[in-house]
């Protein structure tokens, strides 16, 4: 029967050569429309790659309906894996994802997977190409079995080729290439999937700091050797960064039935209160984490990249190291598995002495499907506890509640806020609801700890917000419905902080100490805070540190993002070889903290 329904040769081939257009057309539009964000040029060149994937499985397998059918198959499986990651964590897929395989499979469970009927249509698209192309009856004939070989790696060598050619600046500039990294969704839509990612491909090897080398670490860092000893009682120090936490108003005007935050809004007394700047949205939670615990920054490093599982591979200086030196006992915890992102390794490198993991919450209390914020304060005032009086602490949590996604329900959580004149916001509303339970929650641990006699600070702040899918009916009760318009603005990577006190902070002389409130933006970037918490603990700052709060009174906002003065003057990726000094300075301490263990030295960072 197949063979009668066979196409014959000619038609065969006609069709074999209008696939890869299709199928580049059916890949992108999973996530955009074509006609609306590409220009011809980018057109042309994406299509040449489709061309190559389909020519190389041709030569390879002789059949052209292995090549149509098992092409379009690898395109549809990319195609949608793109799709949903931009749908769960609000970026498109990066090179160096392969390495994010194994925590992206531990919480894959708890996404919505449904297609609407755009996308069901597209995956049907897919599927006809495949069907159709297995109907052809094209045959590919090498008379010797050494031609079949050169020709397969000539075509493997074009693929390099082209690679290489996507790659260079002087072909951008011919193609009217959109060069914006730090835009990554417009970077993908108007370049399109494949120019994208092949793109990227040359940042998997990280790019060292003009005129760099092992001594200049120190050269940079010699002017801020300032360090004070503490005398008497160090405070307990207790950092907690909560999964997914924002407040939301930042983004636009909408109102709510209750607070979400009723807790933290009244806290004034020895508070410190503002908002910081993180790298990511709606995921890579490790990154802030790394940006908080080193003082680095993600600006120096491939847009995507998790230095959590690429880059860091032995004991490396951290504000954990800096407690530890300082007589404190060092505790991490993550109630979740222990090798997402690496941590368990990465902890003991960055000098905790002990670490809990998802088998230390046994029988904690769980919502939806994840150990509670109140659970893991719970494990911080059991090691408070049981500690010796006198004995100082350092812990930091990293929550696990309000993780995404948000679109299943669940008989042990009942949503109690409501957002009022929204359509479609039954995912906001339990986004919403799960902060005020992280309220609740923090709300608790200060009432213990204010009245505790130990001198004890806490600083809580956000890894990141939602992803776009989450927030998207606030801009469309302001009046915004292109997401281009919004998705990669400012506002988009804004987390409050909150740093709180069982004792008398000058909450003003601290603020005043470090001037980022001086900046136009009244905030800093996460890469701060590590500086502020030791300012705010009376705790001597390492001469990175030094050189950090220096760094603060004239650039606050350092992220992947976006780079910006305290006058308001933002720095824009096009601009980075008209950049200060200091962001050179800073960029050659990245490298060294990260890279060069051989020439760093780990007392200026610790």
């Amino acid at each position: 029967m197949l063979k009668k329904l066979k196409i014959p040769k000619i038609i065969s081939i006609l069709f074999w050569l209008v696939v890869p257009p299709i199928s580049f057309w059916l890949m992108e539009s999973l996530t955009h429309s074509v006609s609306e964000t590409m220009e011809w040029p980018l057109i042309l060149l994406n299509i040449v790659f489709y061309y190559l994937l389909y020519g190389f499985i041709l030569v390879i397998s002789k059949r052209s309906k292995v090549s149509i059918s098992l092409g379009s198959l690898i395109v549809l499986i990319v195609g949608l894996l793109n799709y949903y990651v931009i749908k769960f964590r609000s970026v498109p897929v990066y090179p160096w994802d392969i390495f994010s395989v194994r925590t992206a499979a531990s919480v894959s469970d708890n996404f919505d997977y449904s297609l609407d009927g755009k996308t069901i249509g597209l995956v049907l698209g897919f599927i006809v190409l495949m069907a159709a192309g297995l109907l052809t009856d094209w045959k590919l004939s090498f008379k010797k079995r050494r031609n079949h070989l050169l020709i397969t790696l000539s075509m493997a060598l074009l693929i390099v080729v082209y690679g290489k050619v996507v790659q260079m600046p002087s072909v951008h500039e011919a193609v009217g290439f959109y060069e914006y990294l730090f835009t990554p969704n417009s970077f993908y839509r108007k370049n399109g999937f494949a120019v994208s990612f092949i793109s990227n491909m040359q940042y998997l090897a990280v790019e060292k700091p003009s005129g760099y080398n092992g001594g200049k670490a120190e050269e940079i860092l010699e002017v801020y050797d300032d360090t004070k000893e503490v005398e008497g009682t160090k405070p307990n120090v207790i950092v907690i960064m909560n999964e997914a936490f924002s407040d939301l108003s930042v983004l636009g005007d909408f109102e709510t039935n209750v607070d979400y935050m009723p807790n933290i809004r009244a806290l004034e007394e020895n508070t410190i209160k503002g908002t910081t700047l993180v790298s990511v949205k709606g995921g890579n939670t490790a990154n802030t984490e790394y940006e908080f615990l080193t003082g680095n920054s993600m600006a120096f490093l491939p847009v995507g990249s998790i230095p959590y599982q690429q880059y860091i591979r032995g004991e490396m200086p951290s504000i954990a190291w800096q407690f530890k030196n300082q007589g404190y006992s060092t505790y991490a915890m993550h109630p979740y598995g222990a090798t997402g992102w690496n941590r368990n390794k990465v902890y003991e490198y960055f000098g905790f002495e002990e670490s809990f993991f998802k088998q230390s919450f046994k029988d904690a209390e769980v919502l939806r499907e994840y150990v509670t914020d109140l659970a893991t304060y719970q494990k911080i005032v059991d090691i408070y506890s049981s500690k010796d009086a006198g004995e100082s602490m350092f812990v930091f949590d990293v929550t696990m509640q309000n993780h995404s996604s948000y679109s299943k329900e669940y008989e042990n959580f009942k949503p109690d806020v409501e957002v009022y004149g929204s359509e479609n916001d039954k995912l906001l509303e339990r986004y919403l609801s799960l902060i005020k339970v992280s309220d609740a929650a923090f709300g608790e641990l200060v009432n213990f700890f204010s009245k505790e006699d130990e001198p004890t600070i806490i600083l809580m702040f956000g890894d990141h917000q939602p992803a776009d899918w989450v927030v998207e009916p606030i801009y469309k009760m302001n009046g915004m419905t292109d997401s281009a318009e919004w998705s990669e603005s400012m506002e988009r990577y804004e987390v409050p902080f909150i740093l709180w006190a069982n004792y008398d902070i000058d909450e003003e002389s601290i603020k005043a100490s470090l001037g980022y409130e001086d900046s136009v933006y009244q905030m800093l970037s996460v890469n701060y805070l590590g500086t502020l918490l030791f300012e705010a603990a009376g705790l001597p700052l390492s001469q990175y540190q030094q050189f950090m709060k220096a760094m603060l009174t004239k650039y606050p906002i350092i992220t992947a993002n976006m780079f910006c003065d305290a006058q308001g003057t933002s720095y824009g990726d096009q601009d980075v070889n008209k950049r200060p000094e200091e962001w050179y300075n800073y960029w050659n301490l990245n490298y060294n903290l990260l890279f060069d263990e051989k020439h760093r030295n780990n007392e200026l960072y610790e």
